[in-house]
């Protein structure tokens, strides 16, 4: 056997030379596990943010307001409108719903473009009103979707869609006493 300068036997070194099928396996597999991490943290899987974002808003300021008309002995609402919704309060004095005004996160909100709303209250479609009525006044507003003292609510189905997207429909649950949202499918063209 034939000894280099070094020490270092030569057959040894023709055989340090290249990378094993297994070591180029293992590098492929490294950079598919970080390729796959990247998409699921990009959402670029087809997730829709701002969709999700509208649906965790919806609940969670639906649950607020119904918390506080069972803590305020109160009646409230829900306005729809072409583009967005706004929260409504009934006051019994002048037998009219009034705007709220006092609480930030129930001042009137604008879906983000793209995003479509449909509404049916007791299983009929509702007409959606743009969001400034011509003639009617902000005292003149009504509810299509009723959350009650009690805690009851109107049965309602509220989707909001991504034009020719993906949804989600958020429909009363009586089991639960909550509103549950489900994912709808993108729209067939």
């Amino acid at each position: 056997m034939r000894i280099s300068g070094t020490g270092i036997s030569a057959s040894n070194i023709r055989s340090a030379a290249g990378f094993t099928l297994i070591e180029i396996l293992v590098v492929v597999l490294i950079i598919g596990i970080m390729v796959a991490g990247t998409v699921l943290s990009l959402r670029v899987t087809g997730d829709d943010r701002e969709l999700d974002h509208e649906r965790d808003r919806l609940l969670a300021l639906t649950d607020y307001l119904r918390d506080q008309a069972a803590l305020q002995n109160r009646e409230y609402g829900i306005r729809c409108f072409v583009g967005g919704y706004e929260f409504l309060a009934y006051e019994p004095r002048s037998g009219k719903w009034e705007s709220l005004t006092g609480d930030p996160q129930l001042r009137p909100r604008q879906l983000p473009s793209g995003i479509d709303v449909q509404l049916e209250v007791e299983g009929r479609p509702v007409v959606l009103p743009p969001e400034k009525l011509s003639g009617v006044g902000k005292d003149e507003r009504v509810p299509q979707i009723m959350l009650f003292s009690s805690g009851e609510m109107s049965q309602f189905a509220w989707t909001l869609r991504r034009a020719g997207g993906a949804g989600v429909k958020l429909v009363p649950d009586p089991e639960a006493d909550t509103i549950k949202a489900t994912a709808l499918a993108a729209a067939p063209t």
